[in-house]
């Protein structure tokens, strides 16, 4: 399956090894036109985790000092490899994403912009990496994951949402395993 999936829908197809090479090459455009550390981008979401199916969209992530403060030399050197900033409003990270062609309709990748070491930072790789290594887990979110689609299938939104629950249980299981460390 390409990559890509129509604003507001919800498609899941099974892993594919292609995403990672898919991640890669996005990643490489980043270094190239940016000063940034390889390791403070990182490929997480469902797309990172082997075996998990997944909306076929990359989610990058990449750690800054201080999202808030990105000059706009930043995001020009992004749009100049097709990556944008979105008029999504979070409180913990800058939204940006790349798209099939310049219809601008069907995101093929996102790219959360936060603070490197900051708590969205960490949730969302300690998520990526409790999934890669728990296998019962990983069923059990991607059983969630295909009841969710065919209920919003045309909801994004509802469909980010009703998975949410899940996805803080595993991180607030997380954040209390690294408190016990």
């Amino acid at each position: 399956m390409p990559l890509g999936v129509q604003r507001g829908e919800v498609v899941l197809s099974e892993y594919q090894e292609s995403w990672v090479e898919d991640f890669n090459k996005v990643k490489n455009e980043i270094l190239k036109v940016l000063e940034i550390k390889p390791e403070y981008i990182q490929h997480v979401g469902s797309t990172s985790i082997n075996g998990l199916c997944a909306k076929p969209i990359i989610d990058i992530l990449i750690g800054v000092d201080d999202y808030k403060k990105m000059p706009e030399s930043f995001f020009e050197s992004l749009k100049s490899i097709g990556i944008y900033r979105l008029r999504v409003e979070k409180e913990d990270e800058i939204v940006l994403a790349k798209f099939e062609d310049e219809s601008f309709q069907k995101h093929t990748h996102f790219v959360h912009l936060v603070n490197l070491g900051g708590q969205k930072c960490s949730d969302l790789i300690a998520f990526r990496d409790f999934l890669r290594s728990h296998k019962e887990s990983r069923a059990e979110y991607m059983d969630l994951k295909m009841k969710l689609s065919e209920e919003f299938s045309k909801d994004r939104p509802k469909y980010t949402e009703a998975k949410a629950a899940f996805i803080q249980s595993i991180i607030n299981h997380e954040n209390r395993n690294k408190e016990k460390r």
